[in-house]
């Protein structure tokens, strides 16, 4: 199946001569396995270089398409591989295209082979002329003797096109690819094997002879879970001319994708403001990292965060006095002092933020000062970022994300050529809605920005050239199947007695998450949802048959934290496994409830000599710090177990995740933003998940725990309209 890239949207001067090219090897290549690229970003330690067309052939190797789109008039003189000019093409007198491509080629099979070990490929260049037949260019230098390898505007038809491929002469000599060698060359092209594998520490080898151990088979699964697919490839390396909207179910690379396609933008962009925003202060350091980690990874080590300075800039939505932030950013753009949090009515942590958002529009509305600073803005956590309540809405639009579109400078208008917007900026926003612990709004369009949703993001689900407005990431690469399957079942209520509270209300739909699906969605029927392993590849399923997800109730809650202490205690001792990153305990709850039950579990933990880690907290094994002994962005500190409000956890995952107090949710089971934790704490779980409560036993909440964890595999429920349907409506 053949597989083309477009990594930025056609347009300017003599681009559609290289869509001509590409859209002919598009053609000549239909249903055959091949990976093909548009502009593929070509890192090297002097500049970025963009092959303009990039092939990746089985048979033929690596092929790269130079294209000029000049007319014959152009050219005054070729001598060997120059090609002297009539007139100046973008400053230059004269061009040596052949050996750009041929250069280009070269530092990609050196690039195969360091990242593939692909020893034995191919590479090829060619020049290809769009504007100028075969014919008219004999009969103006056919008399000359040319190495130069050609492709003609009459030779774009598939046969000829293939012809001309074959005959070009290799610049490096190899051999057809086996399977193994082309699954190498694709790895090599794209990301996979390039993702930042997990650090496992060793286990301490088992004292005994023991069954298998947690610690075990979380090693032999963390070899397996370090790949991208070609849509997350796709997404990471375009640059959309306008706004683009990924929403991706848990667990599906939304914060590693959004990190790899800034620091694409940076390196193809370095002049370019580009802002990483994200809503939970515990992912600073992950974030960074990760947009570290594609800069240094691109550029062969010469690149970094530290060296993009202020043109890539990762930020958190608010931003504090000692951290600068995006709305402190622009509120330093405009020249208004910044609200803080004590300034802004009582509410969520979202509600402070979208008021302050507003009054900031407010203020530069008022003053006629611009707030556009940034060339390309990208928001990850993209569902904490709004609000139901219309008092936090600026004229009818998300209050954030209005702030976020204005702070963006409008793309230039040849990089729309004739699409017909008015004008686009480049907001690129990720979420999961089932994720927002805080409101019930999903981050649409038409949401987002009013009836100026539409118009901001265009006829047409596509740019020019391919790169879609919208995308949906089916893929869950953390959590595994079963336990994915009782997160959705359990933050939906697809087994609740008084019928689903959430979810999906048609087949299309739930196949876009990745759910394989049988039966009507009409009210009374019966519909079935598995998940293949495709879409769920974590192989831990098979390597234990020890249930993933167990549940427990307790008659009190003394008697369920005496519970908890030996299941750490022998994920710590017998099973080998870390504190820090390993184990994650987390307590719902809602407004204070939680912080509540953190402390009893705390106590509980310190009573066994187990360390524990508070968020937030500078130190270990204390309670609640006041400032300034805090440390806001902090979620782990070696060798202690983190006990988390779920609005904290948030974005990170840990090998075993227990959730404690799950009466909190039974006592409102119905409460829509309690069932949203339940699946946030669940979903942060690579392994095993155990939920736990006090009281429980007779509740309806109970029942449905056990009826889900009873379903094994295949998920079976009688659909009924939900309270909020989360169906994908792009405006």
């Amino acid at each position: 199946m053949a597989d083309f890239v477009v990594t930025e949207a056609f347009g300017g001067p003599g681009e559609e001569g290289e869509r001509r090219v590409f859209e002919a090897v598009k053609a000549a290549y239909a249903g055959e396995d091949v990976l093909g690229f548009w502009r593929y970003p070509l890192v090297t330690r002097e500049t970025v270089r963009e092959p303009d067309i990039l092939i990746a052939d089985p048979e033929l190797g690596l092929v790269v398409i130079e294209v000029k789109s000049l007319p014959l008039d152009m050219i005054a003189g070729v001598s060997g591989y120059r090609w002297d000019l009539a007139r100046p093409y973008y400053g230059k007198a004269h061009l040596n295209p052949y050996e750009q491509a041929r250069r280009q080629a070269q530092l990609l099979g050196e690039l195969a082979v360091r990242r593939g070990d692909l020893a034995q490929l191919a590479t090829r260049a060619l020049v290809a002329l769009p504007l100028i037949t075969r014919e008219a260019w004999d009969g103006r230098f056919g008399h000359l003797l040319s190495d130069v390898p050609m492709l003609f505007a009459d030779e774009l038809t598939p046969a000829r096109l293939r012809a001309a491929l074959e005959r070009t002469p290799p610049v490096r000599y190899g051999q057809p690819l086996d399977d193994a060698a082309w699954a190498a060359l694709r790895s090599a092209l794209g990301t996979s094997g390039n993702v930042p594998k997990r650090v496992i520490r060793p286990p301490a080898p088992a004292a005994t002879p023991a069954p298998v151990r947690r610690a075990d088979l979380v090693t032999r699964s963390a070899r397996h879970l370090h790949a991208f697919d070609l849509q997350q490839e796709l997404i990471a390396k375009t640059i959309p001319p306008g706004p683009q909207r990924i929403r991706g179910i848990a667990g599906s690379g939304k914060t590693v994708l959004l990190a790899q396609k800034a620091a694409t933008m940076h390196l193809r962009h370095p002049d370019w403001n580009v802002a990483l925003v994200f809503f939970s202060r515990s992912l600073y350091d992950q974030i960074r990292a990760q947009v570290d980690h594609w800069l240094r990874q691109a550029s062969g080590g010469e690149q970094s965060l530290q060296t993009a300075g202020h043109r890539l800039r990762i930020l958190h939505a608010w931003g504090s006095r000692d951290q600068p932030g995006f709305y402190r950013t622009l509120a330093s753009q405009v020249g208004v002092t910044p609200l803080t949090v004590d300034r802004t009515p009582p509410g969520s942590p979202t509600s402070k933020l979208l008021f302050a958002c507003r009054a900031l529009l407010l203020d530069a509305q008022l003053t006629q000062r611009s707030l556009q600073v940034f060339d390309a803005v990208l928001i990850d956590e993209g569902q904490d970022l709004v609000h139901e309540e219309a008092a936090l809405n600026f004229e009818e639009k998300q209050a954030f994300y209005w702030m976020a579109y204005q702070s963006l400078r409008p793309v230039a208008r040849d990089a729309l050529l004739d699409t017909g917007e008015p004008e686009a900026r480049r907001l690129i926003w990720a979420y999961d809605e089932a994720q927002s612990l805080d409101t019930l709004t999903i981050p649409n369009t038409r949401e987002l920005f009013g009836d100026q949703g539409a118009a901001i993001f265009g006829p047409g689900v596509s740019y020019r050239g391919g790169i879609r407005k919208s995308e949906v990431m089916n893929r869950c690469y953390r959590t595994p199947g079963p336990v994915l399957l009782a997160a959705h079942a359990l933050g939906m209520g697809l087994l609740r007695e008084g019928g689903m509270l959430a979810g999906l209300t048609n087949r299309a739909d739930w196949q876009s998450i990745g759910y394989d699906v049988e039966g009507q969605f009409r009210s009374g029927s019966e519909v079935t949802l598995t998940r293949s392993p495709e879409n769920s590849p974590n192989p831990l399923p098979g390597f234990t048959d020890e249930p993933l997800v167990t549940f427990d109730s307790y008659p009190t809650r003394r008697a369920e934290l005496l519970a908890l202490i030996d299941r750490v205690q022998a994920d710590l001792g017998p099973h080998g496994l870390h504190p820090s990153r390993q184990v994650l305990i987390v307590v719902p709850g809602l407004d204070w409830e939680p912080y509540t039950l953190q402390e009893d579990v705390f106590k509980a933990l310190r009573s066994v000599n187990v360390s524990v880690y508070l968020p937030g907290n500078k130190d270990v094994n204390v309670p609640r710090q006041k400032w300034p002994d805090t440390d806001p962005n902090g979620f782990w500190r070696d060798g202690a177990v983190t006990v988390s409000p779920v609005m904290q956890a948030k974005g990170n995952e840990a090998d075993v995740v227990y959730v404690v107090g799950v009466d909190r949710v039974a006592a409102r089971e119905d409460v829509i933003r309690l069932r949203n934790q339940l699946f946030v704490g669940i979903s942060r779980s690579r392994g095993w998940v155990h939920l736990s409560g006090c009281g429980m036993d007779g509740t309806p909440l109970a029942d449905e725990i056990r009826r889900v964890l009873a379903s094994g595999p295949e998920l079976r429920f009688t659909y009924r309209q939900p309270r909020r349907q989360l169906d994908d409506v792009r405006n």
